[in-house]
Parts: structure tokens; sequence; C-alpha cells
């Protein structure tokens, strides 16, 4: 299975978050990204302020059991204003992680334990697929870091899966499935069950494998978050299978 990599999510996000704004000119902003046809750079760049918005708020509100944090409204913004929105959003959300470390509580929407670390990473991957997209758009794309296309394939079974926010129905989805990231050295393996998932250390050494799929940490994440094919990696099995992890 696969180990966490990143100690130092700021630093990875201030390094995606540089690449995504030099990107960014406001001659660009209304530019469809190729990834993520229904949005506009500009709105990819509102999109993320909301995260980091959020990120923020639940950063620094004190944890209660039994009461969500729901996410911000939608941010709003025309032309230039646009950048000073994200700009804005980003310099705060660079100040809260800076201000609560990994170990601070913190509430979360995943099933995993409230801790600051959830929103550390959670930012730092959605800016590493953002700078992705907009790069995308402006023709000049670079893969996501080997380290944090790990986090983000981690991401994808620790806390959006469970919570189901996955691209489409797939209820009749059974079978094992490895995913092997061949730059980071980090292999996940995936059991499906009527359409449940369920992230596993170590199969059964006499378990055949459905579906297999190998290739950079980047393809892998990109593939899973719906950015590319799975046909970007090197695939073997039921393709099913992988489509059925894909997440929104």
């Amino acid at each position: 299975m696969a180990k966490l990599r990143i100690t130092d999510y700021l630093t990875e996000l201030k390094t995606e978050a540089a690449g995504l704004r030099s990107a960014c000119g406001p001659e660009v902003l209304g530019r469809v990204a190729p990834s993520r046809p229904d949005s506009t750079v500009g709105g990819i760049l509102l999109e993320l302020a909301r995260e980091y918005r959020w990120a923020v708020e639940a950063l620094f509100t004190r944890p209660v059991t039994d009461e969500d944090l729901p996410q911000p409204p939608p941010v709003t913004a025309e032309g230039t204003a646009v950048l000073d929105v994200f700009d804005q959003s980003l310099a705060a959300v660079l100040d809260a992680i800076e201000a609560r470390g990994p170990d601070s509580p913190a509430w979360t929407w995943a099933p995993v334990e409230w801790r600051a670390e959830f929103w550390h990473r959670r930012v730092a991957v959605a800016t590493g697929l953002a700078r992705w997209d907009v790069q995308m758009a402006v023709g000049s794309t670079a893969p996501v870091p080997a380290a944090l296309a790990a986090e983000a394939i981690s991401e994808v079974f620790e806390a959006f899966l469970p919570v189901g926010a996955r691209r489409g129905a797939h209820p009749e989805s059974t079978g094992l499935v490895q995913l092997f990231a061949q730059d980071a050295d980090a292999t996940w393996f995936v059991r499906l069950r009527e359409g449940r998932v369920a992230l596993l250390d170590q199969p059964d050494s006499r378990t055949e494998l459905q579906a297999r799929a190998a290739g950079s940490a980047s393809d892998i994440a990109l593939a899973l978050w719906g950015r590319l094919p799975f046909g970007i990696c090197d695939v073997a099995g039921d393709e099913a299978l992988l489509q059925a992890l894909r997440v929104e």
C-alpha cells in the first residue's frame, strides 16, 4: 500500500500555486480548460478560492462532533477582480496553514481523523490539479509532481470515495484492482464488491487481479480525477473497474 510521502504540504501548495498563478493573466480568464470543458480558467480560480475559504474556516473553527461546517457560498467576481479574489484567498489559506500545524484539531467532511493535516493535503492537491487544468487551457502543461500526485491518489480512497463523491453509479462493479505509480514507488490495492470500495493493505496472494493500471503517479491521479482517460496508463484486465474508481 502507498505511504504518505509529503510532510510539508505548505511548500507543495506554494509551488503549485505559483505555477498556477503564472499561467493566469487577464487575457486567459475566459478560456475553457480542455480537461474541464464545463469550466473556464476564471471559474477554476473562483472554485479554488472557495475551497481555500472553507479550509480557513475549518482550520480556525473548534471541531464539534455533531455539526458539519458547510461549504462557503460560491465565490463571484468578474474580469481582473477574479485574480484579486484568488490572490486574497490564497494568502489567507497560506497564513492559516502556517498558524495551524498538521496535528491541530480541525473538522473534516471525510471519515478520517479530525486533524488540520486533512486540509493541508486537500488544498495542496486541489491546487495541483487546478494548476494542471489551467496550464492545459494555455497549452503548456507539466505533470503533477510524483509525491503530490501520490497524495491525490490516496485522497481518492481515504476521503472522496467513502463519502460517495463518485463519477456515475457502478452497482455491479466487483473485483480486485491494482494501481501502481512507478515513479512514486507506490501501490494501491482496491477491492470492489457490488459497487462498494475498500482499500487493502495487501491482498491475499492467492487472489487474482481483475484490473491493473501502471504509469506515472501524475497520470494515475489525473485519470482518477477525470482529467485523462485510463488509456494514458498501461492497463490490463477489466477497464470498467478502473472507471468505477473515478471521482468528481
